[in-house]
């Protein structure tokens, strides 16, 4: 399991940025970075997902066992939702940064809205070497199927944010 600040996050290969942090909601904390030069990153089916100008927005939600990672263009287009399962989500006690504690399964919503699950083959080894344990292999289970449910019901909360507001502020 990989503790993880949302300040650091998707990050490897971008030289320059501006960040920001919203606290105020009681739900969830919000990290938005807006990418001002970076090399391009280009998934395997063609789509890039951070260049020039484009948009990370990282919601944590304080009350789920995910996290939410939204790849924006830099006309302000959703490109691709990415959702890491995570044990936990909160404020890191030393930096301050809201992190989550990746459980390895991921969900990603295509830009075309189909839904993929990744990484199950990564909980399950997880599970055999004793990384995690019964407990955590089954809440990352359930996350998972309620994520997708959420997702397909379009009951979501956290894709309902108005993220305008958000980008603006950076521009």
């Amino acid at each position: 399991m990989r503790k993880k600040l949302i300040s650091q996050t998707y990050l490897r290969d971008v030289k320059k940025y501006r960040i920001i942090f919203d606290f105020c909601n009681e739900n969830f904390y919000l990290c938005v970075k807006k990418i001002i030069k970076a090399k391009p990153f280009i998934i395997e089916n063609g789509l890039c997902l951070i260049d020039d100008n484009y948009y990370i927005v990282e919601i944590i939600p304080k009350n789920e066992k995910y996290a939410m990672r939204i790849f924006i263009n830099d006309k302000k287009e959703i490109l691709e939702y990415y959702f890491d399962i995570s044990l936990g989500n909160g404020i890191d006690k030393e930096t301050g940064i809201p992190y989550y504690d990746d459980l390895f399964t991921d969900v990603i919503i295509q830009k075309d809205g189909k839904i993929e699950i990744l990484d199950e083959n990564e909980l399950a080894e997880a599970l055999n070497k004793g990384e995690i344990s019964n407990d955590d292999f089954n809440l990352a289970n359930e996350t998972t199927k309620n994520l997708v449910k959420s997702i397909k019901e379009n009951s979501n909360q956290y894709m309902k944010i108005e993220l305008n507001k958000y980008l603006n502020m950076l521009d």
